[in-house]
């Protein structure tokens, strides 16, 4: 199985009032392909800022990742990659379920939008072509067929 997520000694220190914050101290693995990988942990104790780390979605004015750190998606260094080439691989390679439930839908939006913006940002397709994949998906995930049973 080849490597498609590799993270070596991951470093993140926060620039804070007090002084430096180390959230994250050398953290490394690996997920292969077909791998699906949850983090567990204590209440702050970096998994949100692993991740968040990694797609590279720290405040880059308080957050500082250290030089030495590596974080590869198919051999290329996701903390080196154009922003442009870096939204590419957000949400269709690599995606994050936030655990702060506000973060993770706009609430000024439809669900229906939002599932379609984001298709919109990783498919080459219109807002109607869209629409269709995201209702396809809905009704496929969210209302599988259920056998009628008769009486």
């Amino acid at each position: 199985m080849r490597d498609l997520l590799k993270v070596e000694n991951l470093d993140v220190v926060f620039d804070a009032s007090g002084g430096a914050v180390h959230a994250v101290r050398g953290v490394s693995f690996c997920i292969g392909e077909g791998e699906t990988v949850a983090m567990v942990g204590e209440s702050g104790c970096g998994k949100s800022v692993t991740v968040r780390a990694i797609l590279r979605l720290l405040d880059r004015t308080s957050a500082v990742i250290s030089p030495d750190s590596v974080a590869e998606y198919e051999g290329k260094n996701l903390l080196a990659l154009p922003r442009r080439a870096l939204d590419q691989i957000r949400g269709s390679g690599i995606s994050m379920v936030f655990q702060d439930a506000s973060a993770a839908l706009n609430p000024t939006m439809t669900i229906g939008s939002q599932m379609i913006e984001t298709i919109r940002a990783h498919q080459k397709t219109d807002r109607a072509g869209a629409a269709a994949r995201a209702a396809a998906w809905a009704i496929d995930q969210l209302f599988p067929i259920v056998p009628i049973q008769r009486l």
